[in-house]
């Protein structure tokens, strides 16, 4: 049976437009660092924790599914519902 479509040329990347994709670097970046800024710090993971098991009841089953993360923006601990 024929093929359908020719087989795409894959000898190398596709052009680029380096101006728009810094541009959309910057953007991704800038809503990254306004999230963190939204965010509740925490200095170390076990604080961020400890917080997280106040705020969602220490027997509940929402803090089970608490977990904390290191922020690469920051370098501090937030923590996340999920």
């Amino acid at each position: 049976m024929p093929r359908r479509h020719p087989p795409r040329d894959r000898t190398g990347p596709a052009p680029r437009d380096w101006e728009r994709d810094d541009a959309r670097d910057a953007e991704y970046e800038a809503r990254q660092r306004a999230n963190c800024a939204a965010k509740a710090r925490y200095g170390s993971q076990a604080e961020a924790r400890a917080h997280a098991l106040m705020h969602a009841g220490a027997g509940s089953p929402s803090a089970k599914r608490t977990s904390t993360y290191r922020c690469d923006i920051c370098d501090g601990w937030h923590f996340t519902r999920g």
